[in-house]
């Protein structure tokens, strides 16, 4: 009779269950980026920090329903009688905040999770997962900091107007309205949702018990 023991690692190199592995772990992570938390300190879950706000300053002409912080007066040449005359206009400092405030960066569209998967091999008597998805999700996990400058869009036109390395001036944008800039750069805080929680680990320990159990009984 075969030794219990090897009928397990028989069982573990069969293709279906090395893609049920893989898919509790792609699932971990996607559960991880629905949640907002991920594995903290002691392998305990953290809760996602959120967006920080990003606010621009523009001059507007007209007064602002929503408030405004200050007022100048513009001066500007006017034709009259095909003469030219200076003129002078109140225009109202407004602020601006990005149309992301307060988003979670690992699901505001979706890529992210859509993008996750994972794939197990077995060597050995070990088995080897290896996590698929966007590279920004890995920066996004660990957390990482710029020197800057950073172009910061503050509305959907500023995003999708401006390419990497273009002058936003030239592109029709204006900043403090459609765009902010992090001259000196930006810290971006981890939100951790590769790695499993102890919770997570006891539920896929499970998952791989049950699994094997039904795969054994049918050999």
């Amino acid at each position: 009779m075969t030794p219990w023991r090897d009928k397990v690692r028989a069982a573990l190199r069969k293709p279906e269950v090395l893609q049920g592995i893989a898919a509790i772990a792609a699932e971990w992570m996607e559960e991880h980026i629905a949640d907002n938390q991920g594995r903290g300190a002691n392998g305990l879950p953290v809760k996602h920090k959120p967006l920080k706000t990003v606010v621009g300053q523009s001059w507007v002409n007209s007064k602002p329903k929503g408030g405004y912080s200050a007022t100048r007066l513009r001066r500007y040449l006017a034709t009259v009688k095909g003469k030219t005359v200076p003129r002078y206009r109140t225009q109202y400092l407004i602020q601006n905040t990005s149309y992301r405030d307060g988003g979670q960066p690992l699901r505001d569209t979706g890529s992210l999770a859509r993008s996750l998967g994972a794939s197990a091999t077995n060597s050995g008597s070990k088995i080897k997962l290896a996590m698929h998805g966007n590279r920004y999700g890995l920066y996004q996990d660990r957390g990482f900091k710029t020197n800057g400058p950073n172009y910061i869009p503050l509305t959907k036109k500023g995003k999708r107007g401006h390419g990497t390395g273009q002058n936003p001036n030239k592109e029709g944008l204006t900043r403090g309205k459609d765009f902010a800039m992090a001259w000196k750069g930006v810290t971006v805080p981890a939100r951790p949702f590769i790695l499993p929680t102890k919770a997570d680990m006891i539920s896929f320990g499970n998952s791989i018990y049950l699994g094997l159990k039904a795969v054994l009984k049918g050999t």
